[in-house]
């Protein structure tokens, strides 16, 4: 998570650094890294004010059985809830998201279920973050998500149409937590709707919401949040030859799947945790 007030600072610094690198091409694989060039990566970032988030699994530990079970409880609770107050409209592409979701290979339903949690993480902390550092920066938030081919491929797919309901799922399960003493007039400005202002539609979304979650203890100064807005407003796929910042994520997250002792004398591995 990178604030637009370092943004050009973070990205001019990185340019330099990969400027005294042997290996200079159009784009740097974080594999391709010596340890000290990711120690370099990992000081650079730290002196800027950004949040790194990371979300990794050993797909080796998720034997496929457990995994098609999963799989099949998230594709069933896509039209679990489902009832005659639904608009009928949306009710087919419900039930074909949830056989796209049936359907998924095992690795990639892995991959689209760890995005999930990253991005629920990345929210929940980040708002945390910099509502008490730099609260401007949460009333324009933007997304740019590595775009691993031309077309629109299926993890992409996956983050078009499930993030959005995986997500409302999981902040009524647990609301977004907020600092009581926070600044978040930027946000809310945004993202952020009362009773008062929303329209007929979400008003509706908010009582069926209620009566499948229960009542989310609403006060009078309630504000909830629009996910759709937050989530899909300003959310690019880009390719990461063209994008600072997808070079910058794959080469953190390589750095992280090193073996602690490719770190180097020079940068403890505690460093890299630091980092995160």
């Amino acid at each position: 998570m990178i604030p637009s007030a370092i943004e050009k600072d973070l990205f001019y610094e990185f340019l330099r650094l990969r400027d005294t690198w042997p290996n200079q091409n159009v784009e740097i694989k974080g594999s391709s890294l010596d340890e000290s060039q990711a120690a370099q990566v990992i000081n650079l970032v730290l002196k800027y004010d950004t949040l790194v988030q990371f979300i990794a699994l050993d797909a080796n530990s998720h034997p496929d059985p457990v995994v098609e079970e999963l799989k099949n409880r998230q594709a069933d609770g896509v039209t679990a809830n489902i009832t005659r107050e639904h608009h009928p409209g949306p009710i087919p592409h419900l039930h074909q998201l949830g056989e796209a979701v049936r359907a998924m290979p095992n690795q990639l339903f892995l991959q689209a279920f760890a995005t999930w949690e990253l991005i629920i993480r990345s929210i929940r902390e980040g708002t945390l973050y910099f509502v008490q550092r730099q609260p401007r920066e949460l009333g324009d938030i933007a997304w740019v998500i590595d775009r691993k081919d031309r077309t629109m491929t299926q993890m992409e797919e996956a983050w078009s149409t499930l993030i959005l309901p995986l997500s409302e799922s999981a902040f009524c399960k647990e609301p977004l937590a907020c600092l009581d003493e926070g600044e978040y007039s930027h946000f809310d400005a945004r993202y952020g709707f009362t009773e008062a202002t929303a329209d007929p539609e979400m008003l509706r979304h908010i009582r069926w919401t209620d009566s499948v979650y229960g009542h989310l203890h609403k006060t009078k100064d309630w504000v909830g949040t629009d996910a759709k807005r937050l989530l899909t407003e300003q959310r690019t796929f880009q390719d990461s030859r063209d994008s600072l910042g997808l070079q910058l994520s794959d080469m953190l997250a390589a750095i992280l799947r090193r073996p602690p002792t490719m770190v180097g004398s020079s940068l403890p591995a505690g460093r890299i945790l630091e980092a995160c």
